[in-house]
């Protein structure tokens, strides 16, 4: 009897032991937007890898799902940085060099097909042992997708351990915008290809004791209520549950100016769902978006079209969607608290005879004396308003008026505020002079740099109204940074046009 009891307890142990294992799994989906050259010949693709490649973000999780890896070069920088965390690969679906490497291939036929010229741009990276892997072609796909061999991966992975079989569904459904979707509508088209993976599931006989996870890009919006329903009911997944510290959208127009700028919409489009036949008990299922920034700026023309120019912003976004990830509420693993501020709000004065920059008539002014009351600006990073991050010294920032929103210090000679986002000065440098801090703050000293169309210059001020008056750096004016405030993460920056 003792025996037996002792086996028993071993037994419940064991069970134990691999649901608390299995409670601390982490995946991770992004859409990190390496499209075909011939799509997009002015995005420096290549910078952009590189930096996502020194990205600790990207090296948290167990399991990653990578979405639009079609361009071949910056693809292989990425992958290439990711192998040694993520010894485990599955080829990119449809890539015409790695077919032999797949166990299963289903549709084959449609890869096959001289109409289709583009590959699937997904691929599954997991730090435990993938013991199989099938690529699916979707049989339906409407617009430009008809030429791409868009569908779906399956990875069998042994987790932990324990070697817990997990079973994971890499997804990027029809995208909305595109032309071509006439006799097949993109929502129809997604909720066919939907279907499709419903069909394999049910042919694969998971066992309802082994976790079931859906990632990667369904351009589907949580915020539109009618498709999300369907999307969650032909899946069969539970609805997805946002962490508190998640920012709310994954594709955010308001913010990453890597998005479409006509596309006003911001949208939550990206998911790693748990099936609901194949869950742990008593658990919740979390999702969490970061807004992940580049650990330096870069231009989105490239390094070698640094000359004036209107559309090579600098950016600090690393791809047109924010990364998700996925957890279990038992998880170990120390996630984000909302952050304490968003965005610093600063008044400016002059380092040498501390006097205020104000806004008069929308023109930026010196007062006359220091009991004169300096206007309020948002200092920010140029690219992402949302969260204040640290300013380091030769970053490109953004000057906001702190009480009208909706102007922006703009690009003319003289300094002056104006209305509507396209109106930013995108070419506002800050460098700190006095390098006491690594990040600028509260009194750091620093002088602004901006570029014209006759070069770079740096601000200096002419009858006490601030300009672009000199190109030489030793003649700037030197400025001293004073911090009021910093406000919630709901504060919004309007965009709207006049």
């Amino acid at each position: 009897m003792k025996q037996f009891l002792l086996i028993a307890l071993l037994i419940l142990c064991k069970a134990d032991d691999a649901d608390h294992e299995q409670s601390q799994i982490i995946l991770m989906t992004y859409n990190v937007m390496f499209v075909p050259k011939w799509l997009v010949l002015e995005r420096d693709q290549t910078t952009r890898a590189n930096l996502l490649a020194k990205a600790k973000f990207l090296r948290i999780s167990d399991i990653v799902c990578l979405q639009e890896v079609f361009q071949p070069e910056p693809t292989k920088i990425l992958l290439d940085s990711l192998a040694e965390t993520y010894p485990y690969m599955t080829p990119i679906l449809g890539d015409d060099a790695d077919q032999n490497y797949w166990d299963e291939t289903w549709n084959s036929d449609l890869g096959r097909s001289l109409l289709k010229f583009l590959n699937g741009g997904l691929t599954i990276l997991s730090k435990w042992p993938i013991t199989y892997k099938i690529q699916y072609f979707h049989k339906y796909s409407c617009g430009a997708h008809t030429f791409a061999l868009s569908g779906f991966i399956y990875a069998r992975i042994l987790y932990g351990k324990n070697k817990i079989p997990i079973h994971v569904i890499g997804v990027h459904l029809q995208p909305s915008g595109h032309p071509g979707c006439y006799l097949l509508s993109e929502e129809k088209a997604r909720e066919k290809q939907m279907n499709e993976i419903t069909g394999f599931i049910d042919a694969r006989n998971i066992s309802k004791s082994e976790l079931l996870f859906f990632l990667g890009d369904f351009n589907i919006d949580k915020y539109n209520t009618g498709q999300h329903k369907r999307m969650i009911g032909l899946l069969n997944v539970k609805e997805q549950t946002l962490y508190p510290s998640s920012i709310p959208y994954t594709w955010d127009s308001s913010f990453n100016s890597m998005t479409m700028a006509n596309h006003k919409q911001n949208q939550l489009l990206d998911y790693i769902f748990i099936h609901k036949d194949h869950t742990l008990n008593n658990s919740v299922w979390f999702n969490f978006i970061i807004d992940a920034m580049a650990p330096e700026q870069w231009h989105l023309l490239g390094a070698n079209q640094m000359f004036y120019n209107t559309r090579n912003i600098p950016l600090m976004e690393l791809s047109d969607h924010y990364p998700m990830f996925g957890f279990f509420n038992l998880n170990e693993h120390q996630w984000p608290e909302k952050p304490s501020g968003t965005l610093t709000y600063v008044r400016i004065v002059t380092a040498d005879t501390n006097l205020p920059v104000m806004m008069i008539d929308r023109n930026i002014r010196i007062g006359n004396s220091s009991n004169d009351t300096g206007s309020l600006f948002i200092l920010t990073n140029n690219g992402t308003p949302r969260r204040h991050r640290c300013l380091k010294s030769k970053q490109f920032i953004v000057l906001i008026d702190g009480d009208k929103t909706e102007f922006y210090l703009s690009d003319a000679k003289f300094l002056r505020m104006k209305y509507g986002m396209e109106q930013m000065n995108r070419y506002l440098k800050i460098i700190q002079k006095d390098n006491k801090t690594k990040c600028i703050k509260t009194d750091s000293t620093f002088i602004l740099q901006t570029r014209l169309s006759t070069g770079i210059h740096y601000i200096n001020h002419n009858s006490s109204c601030l300009c672009s008056c000199t190109k030489d750096e030793d003649q700037a004016q030197l400025f001293r940074l004073i911090e009021v405030e910093r406000k919630n993460i709901s504060c919004i920056i309007t965009h709207e046009n006049k």
